[in-house]
């Protein structure tokens, strides 16, 4: 275990917790730092979820390059999928896009990750069963389905993002969305131009 990982969690204690670690996992890490003797219980924590998620961030800052870094980080997180304009644009709609904010699906950690020129926005829920999502065999990256962005987007409150896919399954229908008939309520009906107000 990294006593240098420690010590910067250690001094990120407003960015940590509760998100990463709760205050008392987080009271272990202090007690770490300083090198002071663990209880019972407080090696228990350790051999816990609480070891996990310290190897998941030894993984994560180990590693130089932003790509690497953060495949690293999810590997680590293993039940998780990217949605929202991410994963539009890897599907191949919005290759235009250049999202900062990467939304997370998963079912172990709530918060935001800073990495560089990118934040990863974690969002928890108890589980990703039913979800459709595929994996990219290149990176290894999981990301949401079309028709699962959609869904995602009552979790995530992302309002762009809705906009964006309703634009999209608009123009491209089927392109976009195989069964787009269940979607049609989302597609949006192009605006009549009255012409003759404009004198033509």
């Amino acid at each position: 275990m990294s006593q240098m990982l420690i010590h910067k969690l250690v001094r990120m204690e407003d960015i940590v917790v509760p998100t990463l670690f709760k205050p008392v996992q987080f009271n272990v890490l202090k007690k770490l730092d300083t090198g002071m003797k663990l209880t019972e219980n407080e090696k228990r924590y350790l051999r816990g979820k609480m070891r996990d998620k310290l190897n998941m961030l030894a993984g994560f800052t180990s590693c130089r390059e932003e790509r690497m870094s953060y495949l690293m980080f999810l590997d680590n997180l293993e039940s998780y999928y990217i949605t929202g304009l991410e994963a539009l644009k890897h599907n191949g709609f919005g290759w235009y896009f250049k999202p900062k904010i990467i939304e997370i699906i998963n079912t172990k950690i709530e918060g935001k990750v800073n990495i560089p020129n990118k934040t990863l926005k974690f969002i928890r829920v108890k589980s990703i069963k039913n979800s459709k999502f595929s994996l990219d065999k290149k990176t290894g990256l999981k990301y949401a389905a079309n028709e699962q962005i959609i869904k995602d987007v009552k979790i995530t409150k992302n309002e762009y993002a809705e906009k964006v896919w309703k634009q999209m399954i608009s123009r491209y229908g089927k392109l976009f969305i195989k069964n787009c008939n269940r979607f049609k309520s989302y597609i949006q009906k192009p605006k009549m131009i009255d012409y003759t107000k404009y004198g033509v």
